[in-house]
Formats: structure tokens, C-alpha cells, sequence
């Protein structure tokens, strides 16, 4: 059984703060190293909310965790309880990582800068700005293939046509719907100057963070409420252009049937080769019901995401079945 971290001792690092709008989140140091927490969001101002709090906390680290299985780089990620609530603590990749020698034997410390691809469309469409329209937060999937292909910076660090796939293709597996451009990116190393991709991060909009329990234990004994939450209403962050030039979200199980990309169909097979749900289902089963009085993963949880997964996956095995 997995055994959640008391970070409520972790100090404060008041030289870091983060962005984003999915939750409160604070730079702590645990262990000499810098990390993240990140807090379940309110859902006070939200329509009819069905929980007090989201699951964001949990589903970004339980998200990150099957990017793990799967061999893909991903931020580092640990489950804990702080001020009185579950929280998800990621390794901050992107500070006090590399160190250089400076002035003989002594080193300077220097941090990673983290360059979302948001920054990198928007440096891209200023090359050219008759050819675009939109901007850095524009997640039509042509202007983003063509940057990534033709990004002079992109072309240089292997593997990041096959990054975006393998995120398209999981995160349809996990029901990660917020993919945007400023949640992946590459990494600039100032010690020697070089590029590299940064590894997966942000997963906490994954397993349906606002549903309820109640909801769950009514939906998943329904065949049709289990097909539609698993793949017939669901959507990516990335568009087509639709003949109206407005952009309209692709569901992104239906985009892979259609087997229209082979970089697309690359990653299926990717993802058909390494995934396995004993594997990711024994994960789920270890992590706890409750700690203290704080509910973590009730087993109706945990049943309605592994039933989920088992649906997803045969879609993603069988491209050709009726969606």
C-alpha cells in the first residue's frame, strides 16, 4: 500500500512561486530538493458542483504514474497529505539541477529553464505572420504540427514529433483534456548551452477531477454512461479548423480510429506494446481508500477509473469498432 507523505513539515521556498489556474500551488523543499505542491482546487465557483474540492492532486499523480509505466519521461511525482488535504508533490525539474565549475573548485548552481511550446508557436508564427492567424495559446492542430516540424529550435532535439503523439494517445487514455501549449515544452541547459525535451507534466485535469462519488457508483453499473465518459464525449485540447474557421476540439479517439496521421498511428503502436493494465491496476489497488480523516481513493474510485482504462483500451486495440 502506497503510504502518503506528511509535507505539512516542508519549508517554504520564497524564492519560487508557480503559475496556472488548475489550484493554489507552493515551492516547499523536501529532502534538500525543490518541489511543488499542488492543492485540490475549490469548486465554490463552479456550476453546480457535485464535490467541495477537485481530485486534481490525485489524478495528477496517479496521471504521471502511468506515464511512468508507459517508459516516458515524466516529472517526478509523490502523493501527501498538507494542510489538512490530499496533495500531489512534483520534483521541480527545472531548478538546482545542473551545477558548473566557476572560479576553480568552487560551482555555481544553475537552474533549467523550462520553455513551454506556447513560447515556441509564438516565436515560430513571428517568422512568418502572414501565414497565421492565431497565437501561442491556439491549439489548432495543423499550426501546431507545423511548428514542430518546422520550428528551426524543435527540429533540433530528437523525439519531439513522437512526444506530442505519445501525450495525444495517453492522454486520451487517462482523459487528460488539458493538454495546452503551455503544458509541455523543452528545457534549455545554461551549463552547456543545449536543448533538450522536458519531460511530461501537468496531468492533474485527468479522471474526471470533478466527479463525484455518487455520480461514479450511478454511471459505471450503465453500460451507454460508461461509453460515453470513456470515449464518445470526450475531447482534447487541440482543434480543427471546421468550415466555419472556427476551431472545433477533436475527440481524440475518433481522430486515431481514423488511422488519417501515421505519426499518430505510430504512437498507438507505441502505446499498444507497453502498455500494461496489470501493472497500472496493481498501482491503483495500493493506493489507500483514506488517510486520517481525509479520503484519498474510495474503491468506487478506484473501480470507475480502472473500468474506464479497460474501455479505452480496447478502443485504442480496435481502431475499426463503431464509436
Amino acid at each position: 500500500m502506497i503510504k502518503l507523505i506528511d509535507f505539512n513539515s516542508a519549508k517554504v521556498d520564497e524564492t519560487v512561486y508557480y503559475g496556472g489556474d488548475a489550484g493554489a500551488k507552493e515551492a516547499v523543499v523536501y529532502k534538500g530538493e525543490g518541489w511543488m505542491i499542488k492543492y485540490p482546487k475549490t469548486t465554490r465557483d463552479m456550476k453546480n458542483p457535485q464535490i467541495s474540492y477537485t481530485t486534481s492532486p490525485l489524478s495528477e499523480f496517479l496521471g504521471s504514474k502511468i506515464y511512468e509505466t508507459l517508459g516516458i519521461s515524466v516529472h517526478e511525482t509523490l502523493l501527501g497529505i498538507r494542510k489538512n488535504k490530499v496533495v500531489a508533490a512534483c520534483k521541480d525539474f527545472a531548478r538546482k539541477s545542473d551545477t558548473v565549475p566557476v572560479f576553480g573548485n568552487h560551482a555555481f548552481l544553475i537552474a533549467k529553464q523550462l520553455i513551454p511550446f506556447h513560447d515556441l508557436k509564438n516565436s515560430f508564427m513571428a517568422s512568418d505572420v502572414d501565414s497565421y492567424s492565431g497565437t501561442g495559446s491556439e491549439t489548432l492542430l495543423d499550426e501546431v504540427l507545423a511548428t514542430i516540424v518546422g520550428h528551426e529550435k524543435l527540429k533540433s532535439i530528437p523525439g519531439v514529433l513522437e512526444r506530442f503523439w505519445d501525450m495525444f494517445v495517453v492522454d486520451a487514455f487517462i482523459g487528460n483534456n488539458d493538454r495546452n501549449n503551455g503544458n509541455w515544452g523543452i528545457l534549455f541547459h545554461p551549463g552547456n548551452k543545449e536543448f533538450t525535451l522536458a519531460p511530461v507534466y501537468d496531468n492533474g485535469n485527468a479522471f474526471f477531477n470533478k466527479r463525484s462519488l455518487v455520480q461514479m457508483s450511478k454511471r459505471i453499473n450503465d453500460e451507454k454512461a460508461m461509453q460515453e465518459d470513456a470515449y464518445q464525449t470526450q475531447l482534447c485540447a487541440y482543434k480543427y479548423t471546421g468550415l466555419d474557421n472556427e476551431g472545433h476540439k477533436i475527440n481524440p479517439f475518433k481522430y486515431i480510429k481514423s488511422g488519417d496521421n501515421a505519426d499518430c498511428n505510430a504512437a498507438v503502436l507505441r502505446f499498444i506494446n507497453t502498455v500494461d493494465m496489470n501493472m497500472i491496476e496493481k498501482m491503483i489497488n495500493n493506493i489507500p481508500e483514506e488517510s486520517g480523516n481525509l479520503a484519498v481513493m474510495p474503491q468506487i474510485q478506484k473501480e470507475f477509473y480502472k473500468e474506464l482504462m479497460r474501455i479505452r483500451l480496447d478502443v485504442i486495440r480496435n481502431p475499426s469498432c463503431n464509436l
